[in-house]
């Protein structure tokens, strides 16, 4: 602003001299203005100093005048500056409005902002400079926070990998028109810096939406606040579209309203997602499949019959379950391996089915059990016949390998009218049956009994004896190792319970394990393996991870992740050598309770695996879900693995979904070399299997591997 020059006409009779012109003009304005005011003579000097300038410096007016004014209101070090800027003013010079601070009365620095006139005298100099100044060092305060916040917001802006834009709208001619936008926004849309500045953003959409749907949408922002976010589509300039993931809000630049949006290119995430859904439905069918033999699995099974009895019970009609189970189907494992019962079962499967009729269904439910489910039965002798032909049908030997094998059958039959009414009371009762022919000399038939049920007395007795092996600790562990596939060296072992009944002799895991998950004793009985695993480790110095399979019931239990850190802390094990395995087939009841405990056991810096993967009982979702380290594919997969390319492909995706998500994987159930040279071709590392060695009591696997030494050393 161009200062006010104001001459002293001293022949027009005003009062000479600047005293009496200064009370004409300023009594009144001094004593009441909230602005400070303060007049110098040419040097310096106060001449007049106001309330104002008294309030904010703490001088009173009859101290200061006649002083210089610079020592008063300034550091000591900007004294010579201040009057080296005051001398050099003149007539000539015009100041503009200026900002600079005086000291208060405590010392702080007072930022204000001046407005200058000169009085001159008759020869056209300078006598007199008023001085009229506001504090603003609230306003300067906020002007600064302000520009830093802009400053950090450009940097930011700028910076950002995701694509950022500045949209403007409430422009009257261009629908929310582009102001500005980063790099990262330019390169995601296929544009320059300067090529979208100023046009509608409707550019990059595949129609005109904000044209047509700007003001509901800025509404829309305006409710959401932060929450205004979604996926969408833009249009590239060479005219693809791809999908985005884009989230906006608003604020104020330079006093307009604007809006902020975020934008990201998904386009990689929806194809990995396009692949996980393609996979997850091949899983899908697998969970409702058996893999080995492509039959119906349990799951299926049990819709398909529930289906059955439902059209039964409207129809009037009879539904036979009949439960088959292949005689010394064992023997033919432990002597001829794993691979040739493998052949057996299919070509079994294949003979069953073709016995049967289009309405009949035949699944496979475990290692050599098969359940048949005959619909619109005429009655038990039409049963029985299916029964026979069944039998009839693996009379002859199935060649495998160059051998001929003979195998038998024993089947129960429960029929749905007189032994059950939903579909796990049939199931029970076909068991129930039999076992029952399997106990009186196999390869017959039995029809289900009420006498049968007495088989439940059988489970209850090994109930009690489980209990009172639990209490007594009559339980061992066994261990069996996990081994590099490269160096041949071990990197983990994993604890086996085992256990050995003075009455009942060896009890298979496979039957007591359910059994304790069934009744509630899994708790005690995880708590004694996980004590047992930590002490045998600790007395070994074990150098390697020690694997515990862990219950459902254990996880949601309050006290789980307490127990696991107490053992640890106990036998002065660190957290890294305990690694849980967690069963793919389990069921959570309450799956966020449960990823919540294993968030925890993770922070504790134990390894969380799991168990079983791709054995089909549940999703890709468990690896999307849960605080998972590790995945340990399922001994079924290997099934065929060297001679099925669809078995093959299966087991690399898997191997190349775990590697997506950085999962190491161990793969267990490896009995051959040529299961191990698969493995090693597809990249897997570390596998588990008889071929590596059995489960084996701790003495034993110590001298094998020398576990006492501080290096363990080489499998091979």
């Amino acid at each position: 602003m161009n200062p006010k020059r104001a001459a002293l006409d001293r022949e027009g009779g005003l009062p000479d001299g600047p005293s009496a012109v200064l009370h004409d003009v300023t009594a009144v304005a001094f004593d009441v203005s909230a602005a400070l005011i303060v007049v110098l003579d040419r040097v310096g000097r106060v001449i007049r100093f106001n309330a104002a300038c008294e309030r904010l410096t703490g001088h009173r007016e009859a101290e200061v005048v006649g002083q210089v004014l610079w020592p008063l209101v300034v550091e000591d070090a900007e004294v010579a500056r201040a009057a080296s800027f005051y001398s050099q003013i003149s007539p000539e010079t015009p100041l503009e409005k200026y900002e600079n601070y005086w000291l208060d009365a405590s010392g702080e620095r007072r930022y204000l902002s001046w407005a200058t006139t000169y009085l001159l005298d008759a020869l056209g100099q300078i006598e007199l400079v008023v001085c009229t100044g506001l504090d603003v060092t609230t306003e300067r305060q906020t002007r600064l926070e302000r520009e830093e916040s802009e400053a950090r917001f450009r940097i930011l802006f700028e910076r950002s990998g995701d694509g950022v834009v500045l949209i403007d709208p409430h422009d009257p001619l261009i629908p929310w028109r582009i102001v500005d936008y980063n790099a990262a926004f330019a390169r995601m849309n296929g544009y320059t810096r300067e090529l979208l500045t100023g046009q509608s953003v409707d550019i990059l959409h595949p129609d005109d939406l904000m044209a047509r749907e700007g003001d509901t949408w800025l509404e829309w922002i305006r409710t959401r606040g932060a929450e205004a976010r979604g996926e969408g589509e833009h249009r590239h300039r060479d005219g693809h579209l791809f999908p985005i993931e884009s989230s906006s809000s608003l604020i104020v630049l330079g006093g307009r309203e604007l809006v902020l949006g975020l934008d990201r290119d998904i386009s990689e995430r929806k194809h990995a997602e396009a692949q996980l859904q393609a996979l997850n439905e091949r899983l899908d069918h697998a969970a409702r499949h058996d893999l080995l033999t492509g039959l119906p699995n349990r799951a299926m099974l049990t819709d398909r019959l529930a289906l059955e009895l439902m059209r039964a019970q409207r129809s009037g009609t009879e539904v036979a379950v009949m439960f088959v189970d292949l005689d010394d189907f064992k023997r033919v494992n432990d002597t001829l391996g794993h691979l040739v019962g493998d052949e057996l079962l299919r070509e079994v499967a294949t003979r069953i089915g073709r016995t049967l009729r289009p309405s009949d269904m035949v699944a496979r439910v475990g290692g050599d059990e098969f359940v048949v489910v005959v619909p619109d039965l005429l009655n038990l002798h039409h049963a029985a016949r299916v029964a026979r032909r069944l039998q009839e049908a693996l009379v002859d030997p199935v060649r495998v390998g160059g051998l001929a094998i003979t195998v038998g059958c024993s089947i129960g039959i429960s029929i749905s009218s007189q032994d059950g009414t939903d579909v796990t009371e049939l199931l029970r009762h076909a068991d129930l049956a039999m076992y029952e022919t399997k106990k009186e000399g196999k390869n017959a038939v039995r029809f289900f009994t009420p006498v049968m049920n007495t088989a439940a007395q059988t489970r209850l007795k090994l109930e009690t004896r489980l209990r009172e092996a639990v209490a007594a600790g009559n339980l061992t562990l066994y261990y069996q190792p996990q081994i590099d596939v490269v160096s041949g060296r071990l990197v983990g072992l994993e604890a086996l319970a085992r256990w050995t009944d003075p009455e009942l002799g060896v009890v298979s895991p496979g039957e007591f394990i359910p059994l304790a998950e069934d009744t509630g004793l899994i708790v005690q009985l995880g708590a004694w393996v996980l004590d047992e695993a930590c002490r045998q480790a600790a007395e070994w110095s074990l150098r390697v991870p020690v694997a515990v399979n862990i219950s459902p019931v254990q996880i949601l239990r309050p006290e789980f992740v307490d127990t696991v850190s107490d053992t640890l802390k106990r036998h002065g094990i660190a957290p890294q050598m305990l690694k849980l395995e967690l069963t793919e087939r389990l069921n959570i009841r309450d799956p966020q309770q449960a990823a919540f405990r294993l968030g925890c056991l993770k922070a504790l810096g134990v390894t969380l695996s799991l168990d079983d993967f791709g054995a089909g009982q549940s999703a890709v979702a468990s690896l999307m879900n849960l605080p998972l380290q590790e995945v340990k594919l399922d001994r079924s997969l290997l099934a065929g693995i060297t001679e099925d390319p669809a078995s093959w492909q299966v087991l690399g995706a898997l191997l190349a979904l775990a590697r997506g998500l950085n999962l190491p994987v161990v793969v267990e159930g490896v009995e051959t070399p040529d299961q191990l040279q698969v493995l090693r071709s597809l990249g897997c590392e570390t596998v588990q299997g008889y071929m590596m060695g059995r489960p084996e009591q701790p003495s034993t696997l110590a001298s094998r591997f020398q576990l006492a030494r501080d290096e363990p050393p080489s499998s091979g």
